[in-house]
C-alpha cells in the first residue's frame, strides 16, 4: 500500500467513523422512542377500546369482533415493539463489524468496496425495517375494524347502555 492509498484510507476512517457512530446513536434513540411509543399507544387505545365497548348493548357477535379486532391490534402493537428490538440488535452487530472495519482501515489496512456496500446494506434494511411498518399497519386497521364494528353494533340495536 502506497503512502497516497494510505493518507486517503486515514482520511475516509476520520470521516466515516464519527459519522457512522453519530448514526447509529440516532438510531438507537429512534428504535427506543419508537418502541416506546407503539408498545404505549397501540395496546393503550385498543385496550381502552375494548374495556369501553363492554357496557355497551349490541348483538353478540358485533361485540365478539369487535373484541377480537382489538385483541389483534394489541398483539400487533406487541409484535411492534418485539420487532423493533430484534432490529435493534441486528443494527448492533452491524455498527459493530462496521467500527471494527473502520479501525482496521484506519490502522493501514485496506478498504473494501464490497464490504462498505454489504455493511451500508444492511444497516439501512434494518433501520426501516418492513416488518415493524406492517405491524403497525395491522395494529391500526385492527382498531378502525373494531371501531366500525362497535358502531354497527349499537347502530343495529339501537345503540343504549
Amino acid at each position: 500500500m502506497d503512502n497516497e492509498d494510505r493518507e486517503s484510507n486515514h482520511l475516509a476512517a476520520d470521516t466515516f467513523m464519527p459519522m457512522m457512530m453519530e448514526a447509529f446513536h440516532d438510531g438507537l434513540r429512534e428504535v427506543a422512542s419508537l418502541s416506546r411509543w407503539l408498545l404505549a399507544t397501540l395496546v393503550v387505545i385498543n385496550g381502552a377500546a375494548t374495556i369501553s365497548m363492554l357496557p355497551l348493548r349490541m348483538p353478540t357477535d358485533a361485540k365478539l369482533g369487535a373484541a377480537f379486532a382489538f385483541l389483534v391490534g394489541i398483539l400487533a402493537a406487541l409484535a411492534a415493539g418485539i420487532w423493533s428490538l430484534y432490529v435493534f440488535k441486528q443494527v448492533s452487530i452491524a455498527a459493530g463489524t462496521m467500527l471494527g472495519y473502520w479501525l482496521t482501515v484506519a490502522s493501514d489496512g485496506p478498504r473494501l468496496a464490497a464490504l462498505e456496500a454489504t455493511m451500508k446494506r444492511h444497516l439501512d434494511q434494518a433501520i426501516g425495517s418492513r416488518a415493524t411498518h406492517v405491524l403497525v399497519f395491522v395494529s391500526m386497521t385492527a382498531f378502525v375494524i373494531g371501531c366500525a364494528l362497535v358502531v354497527w353494533g349499537m347502530i343495529s340495536r339501537g345503540g343504549m347502555l
